[in-house]
């Protein structure tokens, strides 16, 4: 089954645009400790054949047999990696269906990635000039800064 798009009206109030305030976000929840130490497996070996690469490249000539390999294991790897991109995309195409707008998603802001708790006026915020960001222990408040400097315009003879 297809979901229709929102209206416009629905998607964002009249003559606000980007502005207007938003809902609270929930704090994101921590990776499993499994999949944290296979991700971080990932990137120590991903860091590993980038410094053996530039091994072979700065040890002085590189054989012409590992350069065969290297190049036809990237003819062979780049296009699975990418049909298979493909092929995932048209899957979700054939779930969902063709996009026809931005989904909308209810923004609420509760805690930042570090947990504390976030204490902001949005809809004060998206007018301010400037925002002074503080944490207080468990609680990081976000305050606009009434009668901030605006920048200075150019004087004159530096225009002509």
């Amino acid at each position: 089954m297809v979901k229709s798009p929102a209206p416009a009206d629905e998607a964002a109030p009249a003559g606000r645009g980007w502005r207007a305030p938003r809902a609270p976000q929930e704090a994101q929840q921590a990776l499993p400790p499994l999949r944290r130490l296979w991700h971080a497996l990932l990137v120590i070996a991903g860091w590993l054949l980038f410094a053996w690469s530039w091994q072979r490249v700065t040890a002085g000539r590189p054989e012409l047999g590992e350069l065969r390999w290297l190049m036809l294991g990237a003819v062979a790897v780049v296009p699975v990696i990418t049909i298979g991109w493909v092929v995932h995309n048209v899957g979700i195409h054939r779930r969902k269906g063709p996009r026809r707008a931005v989904t909308t998603v209810e923004m609420r802001c509760v805690a930042d990635f570090n947990g504390r708790r976030i204490d902001a006026d949005w809809a004060q915020l998206a007018q301010a000039r400037r925002i002074d960001i503080t944490v207080e222990g468990e609680v990081k408040r976000f305050v606009a800064v009434a009668g901030a400097a605006q920048a200075a315009s150019p004087a004159l003879e530096e225009i002509v």
